[in-house]
């Protein structure tokens, strides 16, 4: 009983740290940087890792290629392909490693004989049942709840101080770019994008990142595992069952 009981601790831990491993691995080949333009060229946008953009540029001679009640649609544009750029080269770099039949083997529980089992020592400190169990039932409570739940859309919107253009974005990236095209017909591209930048740098000001409601339930797994591997540790040297 006691051996079968720490197997299974064992199996359970080492199943942990290889989804552990696959979900960093997936955190890691997503790319830095994604750079995308509209179908004029004359726009463009950068993506960090978040997806969020980290600049917006208008070129010179913007005119030539768009009119200017296109520019809040042409910078949509833009990030939409590069968003597209970051997941081709996501993709790729999850083949290259062979990510998805790894991910797919730990779902199913299928060993990779090509990798060394990984078991990390249980992290966590073991606890007393009383002050324990209602913790981690009101922690796996609340989670089951917010997961039956739709996510809450954050959504901000930040302008350049002349108030002539707005860039909204949510938690997962640009939602909306408006630019007043009577003031914009007679700016350079530089200015153009001065105020986009101030608008954008307001809203990723403004843009409260959501907490994760799995940060406590991780660490009270943790003492779970630690407090399971106590009692049996302490019952297999002959101690009070």
């Amino acid at each position: 009983m006691q051996q079968d009981l720490m197997q299974c601790l064992q199996q359970l831990q080492q199943r942990a740290t290889q989804l552990g491993q696959l979900a960093g691995e997936l955190a890691s080949a997503v790319p830095e940087r994604s750079e995308g333009y509209d179908v004029s060229g004359r726009v463009l946008v950068v993506l960090g890792p978040d997806g969020l953009p980290t600049e917006i540029r208008v070129r010179e001679g913007w005119q030539e290629r768009l009119e200017p009640d296109q520019l809040g649609a042409a910078i949509l544009d833009a990030a939409s392909d590069a968003g597209q750029s970051a997941v081709r080269t996501l993709a790729g770099r999850l083949d290259e490693s062979r990510w998805w039949r790894r991910q797919r083997d730990a779902d199913e529980g299928v060993e990779n004989p090509d990798e060394k089992p990984l078991v990390r020592p249980f992290l966590g400190r073991p606890q007393h049942d009383g002050e324990f169990n209602e913790q981690i039932m009101n922690a796996l409570h609340a989670s089951v709840r917010q997961a039956r739940q739709p996510c809450p859309s954050v959504e901000v919107t930040g302008t350049d101080t002349g108030q002539h253009v707005a860039v909204t974005l949510t938690g997962g990236g640009i939602a909306g770019c408006i630019i007043d095209p009577w003031w914009a017909r007679d700016r350079t591209g530089s200015a153009i994008t001065e105020s986009v930048s101030t608008a954008l740098r307001r809203a990723l000001h403004d843009l409260a990142a959501p907490a994760h409601p799995s940060a406590e339930l991780d660490a009270l797994v943790g003492d779970a595992l630690s407090t399971l591997n106590a009692v049996v540790q302490h019952r297999a040297s002959g101690g009070d069952g």
